[in-house]
């Protein structure tokens, strides 16, 4: 793994584009910034942050510092820019689903921070984090991240998807104005970090329009592109001893941290840092082998309940529906 917080080389597609529309060359100024420009046709390469971060402050500059480069730029974010997170955002089957992908999944699209999602006084908001290691971002990206994020989620819930409040730290690019008129909703600067805010009770609201297999295919992509990204990850190494014990059913979380020789609590602050939990990497790999079991065909409801290390089959059935929505004989149907 490349030293220091990585961004995937392909995020910097929509800023070729926005160059190469205004006439610069983006191949020359990504040498100039340190990266080779031939790596966005590579679907895994990935280029350290601070030379994307030097290139996106070359880019402003090209683009005559035009306080509205970012939102450009960020309008041209399409679900293939954010690799197999993209496909599961557009493909979840509820904003929430979305928004949860987004906090599990970022560090495929950068490792340069991380997103949580925060519910309190009946809003689910999405925020940004930095860790000991982020490296300051250029203004315009930060536009151009806001923007292009909220793009996929509105392709994945339509209207449903604009948020109620925007919150912004001092350092964005944009006007207020200009940034609330591209997201359809009101701006408030100088947050600490970036914050967008959503009506908790909408975010749960079932889409139509989702579709559970193919969002389910997509995180086994993005848990495949982390653990290459973070083979010696706390996330990593939980997941495999999760996988290694769940037949047995001894799958609590004291268990695992003897496993890894640490306490219950070193590993539960380990995971926070990763962007996760316990819990949720449970979930996602129970969640994911049993999408997996079903379409296999090949076991019974009770042997899939033995396998993921349930102590009955109703309590397989509960944890199914809250994933997908749906009991396993209704997946099946």
């Amino acid at each position: 793994m490349l030293n220091g917080p990585t961004a995937l080389a392909m995020t910097l597609a929509p800023l070729a584009e926005a160059l190469h529309d205004r006439g610069v060359d983006f191949d020359a100024l990504a040498r100039r910034a340190g990266i080779d420009p031939t790596l966005l046709a590579r679907r895994n390469a990935r280029y350290p942050s601070a030379r994307v971060h030097r290139l996106w402050r070359l880019a402003a500059e090209a683009a005559s510092n035009d306080p509205l480069f970012g939102l450009y730029v960020g309008k041209r974010v399409r679900p293939g820019t954010f690799h197999a997170l993209g496909l599961g955002i557009v493909s979840s089957t509820s904003l929430l689903a979305a928004l949860k992908r987004i906090e599990r999944y970022s560090s495929v699209i950068s490792t340069n921070g991380r997103f949580v999602l925060v519910e309190r006084d009946g809003n689910m908001s999405l925020e940004t984090r930095p860790h000991e290691r982020t490296v300051l971002p250029d203004p315009h990206w930060l536009d151009a991240m806001i923007v292009g994020l909220c793009r996929l989620l509105a392709l994945c819930a339509g209207p449903t998807a604009t948020p109620t409040l925007v919150r912004i730290p001092p350092r964005t690019a944009a006007p207020l104005e200009a940034l609330g008129d591209a997201l359809g909703c009101p701006v408030e600067p100088d947050a600490d970090h970036v914050a967008i805010v959503f009506d908790a009770a909408r975010v749960a609201e079932p889409l139509v329009s989702g579709n559970a297999e193919l969002a389910s295919e997509a995180d086994r992509i993005a848990t495949r592109c982390i653990e290459e990204l973070e083979p010696d990850s706390a996330a990593a190494r939980v997941r495999a001893l999760i996988l290694a014990a769940m037949p047995s059913g001894d799958v609590d979380q004291d268990g695992i941290a003897r496993a890894l020789h640490q306490s219950a609590s070193t590993l539960q602050r380990r995971l926070r840092q990763e962007g996760t939990s316990y819990q949720r990497l449970l979930d996602a790999t129970r969640r994911e082998l049993a999408l997996d079991y079903l379409k296999d065909g090949r076991h019974s409801l009770a042997d899939i309940t033995f396998l993921l290390g349930f102590a009955d089959q109703s309590n397989f059935t509960r944890a199914f529906r809250r994933w997908t929505g749906k009991t396993p004989r209704q997946f099946l149907s």
